[in-house]
């Protein structure tokens, strides 16, 4: 026993350290993106971002059924090889991975060319053809680069991932955007210039598999595992496995990325359906997509960080059977997904205006009937989080059915409510944002109710849910009150930055006042000693 206690601080360190990282990088990431998005929909406008948003989220479709199950099976099984000392097994996971996600890249881009025009008017969206083309090279690139990522996740790395994800940025925005802005002088009109910007991005990706290729070269020369097996699987039992792991995994993720698209599909065919013409609804989606749904997936993308470096320490301890170690890094990151997804959801919905007026000022008239959508979109960030957390649980669990059982139930009720909201001309586009809310809560209720059947012991209701909410409305109370005195006496985007930077100063007081962090959660925090004596000093804990 005393074992297990002195090794869960080791064990905290090691995944708040991968989360760190994950997250930092995210973070720049997404500040990236939101430098892009913010010019782009200023040259492209709401029409060219819709086109754009339109090739992206078929991209987004062929990369999540190319990338998400066989990556992680392979962060897994590398994992679990190389604590029993399988050196060489490692090696063949490693080189099989490549060759299997590089036959799927290929399938993927060169169904995405070919059939370009006909994914287009799939999706009610002619005009999209040309950045579909654009993008279809990418699947293929993004494959191979999953497999190195794998590879280097599954022996707890995830430093060369960071840096990756930070190139690609960085190409959509320094290659996206000049290559959109070239098209614009040329004269091109706005589906030509977003298929200009499509361009960029892949050619970012490029770029970023290079880095990767040069990280696991270098990485390979400095390894100094030891082989303490000699005996290696076969090719085809390999195969297998990743397989066995990689599909359920893949169908669960292709079922959230699906929705997506059947928010495009949906929100495009229904508003042509109740009198929009096709221009008049792609703006709308162009605005709603690059607004409210960037800013939507901004937590949830941080939380995907967190993932990450979940899934193969949690296998790790599964397949040890330690039992103590399973319910410290469950409930540490089930708390640490509530304490970031929560407030920022809360803030995002009661914010929605003053956020979107802070980061697209010059589009005035798009804001007006964004915020709204923003704001019921807002109340789903905290269930959008949780899904990628409890998914990532099941999935450590090997219980990799479960999630798709609970996205298949709450993709069908998206399926129906957006369809039949979306169609009704007093609702119109606020059918997606509904229609999303109760999807989510449908899938993150059965995903806790198969995770309590897995895992006997974690922290209760109170610790994890009600101390973090408490804490959000506090300094949400307080934050509103700032803001309406601020904006009485200036209505400029620096009271909105003053505002944002006081709450999240209150929601920080507010929550280690009420413990919702305790001593052994802080110290586990990377520099998590020096972090608590500091708090210590100024009276917080």
């Amino acid at each position: 026993m005393s074992k297990n206690k002195t090794d869960s601080p080791s064990y905290g360190k090691q995944f708040f350290s991968g989360v760190t990282v994950l997250a930092l990088s995210t973070i720049i990431v997404k500040l990236i993106g939101l430098f892009y998005k913010i010019p782009m929909m200023a040259y492209l406008g709401a029409e060219g971002m819709g086109y754009f948003n339109s090739a992206y989220d078929i991209y987004s479709l062929f990369f999540v059924i190319a990338t998400t199950g066989i990556p992680v099976a392979i962060s897994i099984l590398i994992s679990e090889n190389k604590t029993q000392g399988r050196i060489n097994n490692v090696k063949r996971i490693f080189r099989l991975s490549i060759i299997l996600l590089g036959i799927i890249g290929f399938v993927g881009t060169i169904l995405m060319g070919v059939f370009h025009k006909q994914f287009a008017s799939l999706i009610n969206n002619d005009a999209a053809a040309y950045c579909i083309l654009a993008i279809s090279p990418t699947v293929l690139m993004i494959c191979l680069s999953s497999a190195i990522r794998g590879y280097f996740q599954g022996n707890q790395i995830m430093i060369p991932t960071a840096i990756s994800q930070i190139i690609e940025a960085l190409g959509k925005l320094l290659l996206g955007l000049g290559f959109a802005i070239i098209a614009i002088n040329a004269g091109h009109n706005a589906s030509i210039a977003a298929a200009y910007a499509v361009l960029g991005l892949s050619l970012g990706v490029i770029i970023s598999l290079l880095y990767l290729v040069i990280a696991k070269i270098f990485h390979k020369s400095k390894s100094n595992d030891k082989q303490l097996d000699s005996f290696v699987d076969s090719s085809s039992k390999i195969i297998k496995t990743i397989f066995n792991i990689a599909i359920p995994i893949t169908i669960s993720s292709t079922i959230l990325s699906l929705s997506k698209v059947i928010d495009m599909t949906m929100i495009l065919g229904r508003l042509n359906y109740i009198g929009y013409t096709q221009e008049q609804a792609n703006a709308i989606y162009g605005s709603y997509s690059t607004m409210a749904v960037s800013i939507f997936n901004l937590p949830a993308t941080l939380v995907s960080a967190i993932a990450l470096p979940l899934v193969p320490l949690l296998a790790s301890a599964v397949e040890a059977n330690d039992k103590i170690k399973e319910s410290a890094i469950i409930s540490s990151s089930l708390k640490l997904t509530v304490l970031i997804a929560f407030p920022a959801g809360l803030g995002i919905s009661v914010f929605s205006k003053p956020i979107l007026s802070l980061l697209f000022a010059s589009q005035e008239k798009e804001i007006e009937y964004t915020a709204p959508l923003l704001s019921l979109l807002g109340i789903s960030i905290f269930l959008s989080s949780m899904i990628t957390r409890t998914n990532a649980i099941l999935q450590s669990y090997k219980q990799v059915k479960k999630p798709i059982f609970s996205m298949v139930i709450g993709t069908l009720v998206k399926i129906v409510s957006s369809f039949i909201l979306i169609g009704i001309p007093s609702v119109n586009i606020y059918g997606a944002p509904i229609s999303t809310f109760v999807s989510t809560l449908i899938i993150v209720a059965l995903n806790l109710y198969f995770i309590a059947r897995y895992c006997s012991k974690i922290d209760g209701v109170i610790n994890l849910f009600v101390k973090p909410a408490l804490s959000s409305i506090l300094s949400m109370c307080l934050g509103v009150g700032i803001y309406l005195a601020l904006t009485s006496i200036s209505s400029s985007r620096i009271m909105i930055i003053v505002t944002i930077l006081t709450v999240c100063l209150a929601y920080c007081i507010c929550a280690l006042k009420l413990k919702a962090l305790n001593k052994d959660e802080i110290i586990m925090l990377p520099k998590g000693e020096k972090i608590y004596q500091l708090l210590t000093k100024i009276h917080l804990v």
